[in-house]
């Protein structure tokens, strides 16, 4: 049994959304520490799967520790504890030399028992996933922006952000000829981590719009019941436009 690299990654998009709105809503220090710990474990297993989280990932670790700072809670012995947890979830990388020591995925992963060879394939050399080091530096600019008190009290905010950076990371590097059928369903898997903030900010606003028209002209179960078919809806259309 094999997970898939795309259908993974997308689990552990939803687990930091999921994490990053408990986050928010934690109403204590503690609760607020322990799933920041949670989160950071998360972020370290996701990148081990699929390097395109980074930029989620990038973008969350400021806000958080920014969030931290912002309750007086972040201190030298959290940051440490929290960067412990973030390298534990790199731990499956210890798999790596030992399975090509013992030639059971070298022609997948390619040779290991150098540590050129890890190297190699840690930071995806193959694919250049990490030869735009210098345009990384960009981040300094947009993380200025998260220190931004109405993006901290705002998950939609941050969201939108997190959404736009990508959108406009992968158009601009995006250079496989989608004609073919091939490379056409590689690019639409890389396009579906921003899917699922679309996802999210869609259900973010519809539980806004319901909660204006209710506040506005009452009925709120039938701006519930609507919303409910709306999304059933939208939902059968996308399984019948992709899963014919």
């Amino acid at each position: 049994m094999v997970a898939e690299v795309f259908t993974l990654n997308n689990l552990f998009v939803g687990l930091l959304f999921y994490l990053t709105a408990s986050f928010h809503c934690a109403e204590n220090a503690t609760q607020r520490s322990k799933i920041a710990h949670l989160g950071a474990v998360c972020c370290g297993l996701g990148l081990c799967n699929q390097h395109t989280l980074v930029l989620y990932v990038l973008v969350l670790i400021p806000w958080v520790l920014h969030r931290l700072y912002s309750q007086k809670e972040l201190s030298l012995r959290g940051v440490v504890s929290l960067g412990v947890c973030f390298l534990t979830g790199f731990l499956p990388y210890i798999y790596l030399p030992i399975s090509s020591y013992i030639n059971t995925a070298r022609w997948s992963w390619g040779d290991q028992t150098t540590l050129s060879g890890l190297l190699t394939h840690l930071l995806r050399a193959e694919y250049g996933t990490f030869s735009l080091v210098c345009a990384l530096s960009l981040w300094n600019v947009f993380n200025m922006g998260l220190s931004s008190p109405r993006i901290c009290r705002s998950v939609s905010l941050l969201f939108t952000v997190m959404l736009m950076i990508y959108s406009l990371f992968f158009a601009w590097r995006a250079n496989l000829d989608i004609s073919r059928p091939l490379l056409l369903g590689v690019v639409e898997r890389f396009w579906l981590q921003s899917d699922a903030a679309v996802c999210v900010l869609a259900g973010l606003g519809l539980s806004h719009t319901h909660n204006a028209l209710e506040r506005r002209l009452g009925y709120g179960g039938l701006w519930k019941t609507t919303g409910w078919v709306l999304t059933m809806a939208l939902l059968a259309h996308t399984v019948h436009t992709n899963h014919r």
